[in-house]
């Protein structure tokens, strides 16, 4: 009922920033269809979803940070950047870690701005990792 109640809001939302919020809501609490309806209207709304992911990350759980990674891939945006390189390097669990750092060498071989700067994350985050391991 409360999975009902979340979607007629976001249905009904005049706000962009309230749809984002709400299917950032259905997909780390759905399954299935609803989470991939949610994960296509984030992907419709692309750079602006963003933040609301950005800020998503700290409480999700590691599937749904998956899910929340797999919208960025989708999104596309270079401004995903920076936050992908952080979760390569701090993300206590590693399959999220690898999820990040996978998308970051995916877009690290395009010839463009997105793939500079994903190139840049990734000499980042050798170096944050030798710094880590050296102690």
């Amino acid at each position: 009922m409360r999975v009902l109640l979340l979607c007629l809001l976001c249905a009904c939302s005049n706000s962009p920033d309230e749809d984002i919020r709400g299917q950032v809501t259905l997909l780390l609490h759905q399954e299935g269809a609803p989470a991939q309806a949610a994960s296509a209207k984030l992907v419709a709304h692309g750079r602006r979803a963003i933040p609301t992911i950005e800020s998503a990350m700290h409480t999700a759980t590691p599937a749904g940070k998956k899910n929340l990674i797999g919208v960025l891939r989708q999104i596309g945006d270079e401004a995903a950047v920076p936050l992908l390189g952080h979760l390569a390097v701090y993300e206590p669990v590693e399959d999220v870690r690898r999820e990040a750092l996978w998308t970051l060498q995916g877009w690290a071989k395009e010839n463009n701005p997105r793939g500079e700067k994903a190139r840049a994350a990734l000499r980042t985050v050798d170096e944050l990792r030798q710094r880590e391991e050296a102690g």
